[in-house]
């Protein structure tokens, strides 16, 4: 039996009427992944203890219990007990840490199966996936372009059906814009409705862990198992999570759907059309769809307060990779010889510019004219968020201008120089400045390759924002695509 294009459920009807095993499943798992081993979309493979976790769960199968023997993939940032975690990063390359990631014990309650680690851009410093210390990840549809990041290995291969879900995590727009280049399912929950303990930072105010699916009813799975308060996380909140995949389908019909006028003005005419279309259609089944209005000087100011923000705390939270408390460690003869050979031969180029950015940020007279202000701007941002939220539900955003970008035209984020305005590219970050649950899911085609449409809620709304994802998934009718 092919599991490749299906779902949870349907993966876990298959094991309970026993014609498929988890074993034989996870056996698929590995066969699929060690033949596209050349992607560079994962790591490692956790296959001796995948495999005899299997056999353990063949032998008693949980009738109500949907994750029971699933496969899946985690970003290599989760902390996985024993097995190799690296970050993509040379730093990290023989790190096997002593514990799991909160989430990663979560998913083992639940008893599914993780089979490895997928690639990311180098400590999640990246949106294109040409990044990872061991190798680049390119488009599954197309080699010529970018498959986006930092999430990378986990869109690639939930993209290509090896499993049905993938951990994520997002800090900008690291799981939402990859979805929207691959077709899949991203989600992004509310600010510390999952824990971050145990996965390893980028910038602590933004980042936020999620999953990949190719449907919103197996992500309302995930989310129930993975939501919960943690006492371990200083970030974490009780967010109401019970129920979500029995009440997916109640989206409230006095919802209110919205559109910031000034992005979908910057659209080009042909995805402006396609946006106004599905405007139509949402109107069409008794929904209210209203245009509003954002700063425009907010909007070009999210990009450099992004950087401000998470290139400074990126210094402070990866302060221990130095050679000396953590990670690899080059000779030298005192200890800022041994940090900087050690640095300088275990970052890549990504990592080293904005680190010195950051750095210069920290600096005690750069923090008052730079890092400050840019934490002002970002407050101005939250205000203008809220008060959009005052007048509606869901506010649908392009989660990126168009397909995924060829590589050779390829910009990372804080080298971007592009004709268009630069907040289309940049828009999603809001949801993270602001702690809001954001979704994307596939939407249309554009020269062959998909573009997703993100959807937005305000703070502790994840079912909401899964309702309406569910009801734009059924308007659009894609779903569970698998690239072969």
């Amino acid at each position: 039996m092919n599991y490749k294009k299906m779902t949870i459920s349907e993966i876990h009807e298959a094991l309970k009427n026993k014609t498929l095993s988890v074993t034989e499943l996870t056996t698929q798992v590995f066969n699929n992944l060690e033949k596209d081993w050349e992607s560079n979309a994962v790591l490692t493979l956790a296959k001796a203890e995948s495999l005899e976790m299997a056999k353990k769960l063949d032998q008693n199968f949980e009738d109500d219990n949907l994750l029971y023997g699933v496969p899946y993939l985690a970003k290599d940032n989760f902390s996985t007990k024993g097995i190799r975690t690296t970050s993509s990063s040379k730093i990290l390359d023989k790190y096997r840490p002593v514990f799991d990631a909160t989430v990663i014990e979560k998913l083992n309650k639940v008893s599914t199966v993780m089979v490895g680690k997928t690639a990311l851009d180098e400590l999640g410093m990246g949106g294109t996936g040409l990044h990872s210390a061991y190798g680049k990840i390119f488009n599954p549809r197309d080699s010529k372009r970018l498959v986006g990041g930092s999430s990378s290995g986990s869109a690639y291969v939930v993209a290509k059906g090896y499993v049905p879900f993938a951990t994520g995590t997002d800090t900008g727009d690291s799981i939402r814009k990859p979805a929207s280049y691959n077709a899949v399912v991203g989600f992004k929950p509310t600010y510390g409705a999952i824990s971050r303990y145990g996965v390893l930072p980028y910038a602590p105010s933004l980042d936020t862990v999620g999953f990949f699916t190719r449907n919103v009813d197996d992500m309302a799975i995930l989310a129930e198992a993975s939501f919960g308060y943690d006492k371990k996380d200083f970030t974490s909140i009780d967010v109401n999570y019970q129920n979500f995949l029995k009440n997916i389908d109640n989206l409230p019909s006095t919802t209110k759907f919205g559109f910031i006028k000034e992005v979908h003005q910057a659209l080009d005419d042909n995805m402006q059309k396609e946006y106004n279309q599905f405007y139509e259609k949402l109107k069409q089944q008794g929904y209210e769809v209203q245009e509003i209005s954002f700063r425009e000087d907010l909007l070009e100011a999210l990009a450099p307060v992004y950087m401000m923000i998470s290139f400074s705390e990126a210094v402070s939270t990866n302060a221990n990779l130095d050679g000396i408390n953590f990670g690899a460690r080059e000779v030298g003869k005192d200890f800022n010889e041994i940090m900087t050979r050690t640095r300088s031969k275990n970052f890549g180029e990504v990592v080293k510019r904005r680190f010195i950015i950051g750095a210069l940020n920290l600096r005690r007279q750069n923090q008052i004219e730079f890092l400050l202000k840019a934490k002002q701007v970002r407050r101005l941002i939250v205000e203008e968020i809220s008060n959009i939220f005052a007048k509606l539900d869901i506010l649908i955003i392009p989660p990126a201008p168009g397909p995924a970008p060829l590589i050779e035209a390829a910009q990372e984020f804080d080298q971007h120089n592009s004709p268009i305005k630069e907040y289309l590219d940049d828009i999603l970050i809001v949801a993270n400045f602001a702690g809001l649950p954001s979704i994307t899911i596939p939407f249309i085609e554009i020269e062959g390759m998909p573009v997703g449409i993100n959807l937005t809620a305000q703070v502790a709304e994840d079912l909401k924002v899964l309702q309406a994802a569910k009801t734009c998934e059924t308007i659009i009718g894609r779903k569970n695509e698998v690239v072969e």
